[in-house]
């Protein structure tokens, strides 16, 4: 379960990052309202995983996870570029995550 809270924490990562580049966007009013919530959720259940998962993997796992989602969501949503070096150092990320968590 606790991981589950780490992988939901990682993806609300997005939401911060969304509302920081509505923010950027002059987006003003709904950037802070969807900063403030993702940023706190994500907090929150980042706090809930951390009761069992020791904290070096834990924050590591959290801040893989938001990046991937952050990549992905920037590709899919907001027209960044995709390319095959970037899903190779993804992949690089992701089995980075897996391996701290089968040694940890």
């Amino acid at each position: 379960m606790n991981w589950l809270f780490l992988v939901l924490a990682g993806l609300l990562e997005i939401f911060v990052v969304a509302g920081i580049r509505d923010i950027a966007s002059k987006r003003y009013r709904r950037g802070a309202v969807v900063y403030g919530l993702g940023l706190s959720s994500s907090l929150y259940f980042l706090y809930l995983s951390m009761r069992s998962i020791d904290v070096s993997i834990a924050y590591t796992a959290y801040t893989g996870i938001g990046v991937i989602g952050t990549v992905v969501s920037g590709i899919v949503l907001w027209g960044d570029k995709g390319g095959v070096r970037k899903f190779f150092y993804l992949l690089l990320i992701i089995a980075s995550i897996v391996t701290l968590k089968m040694v940890g």
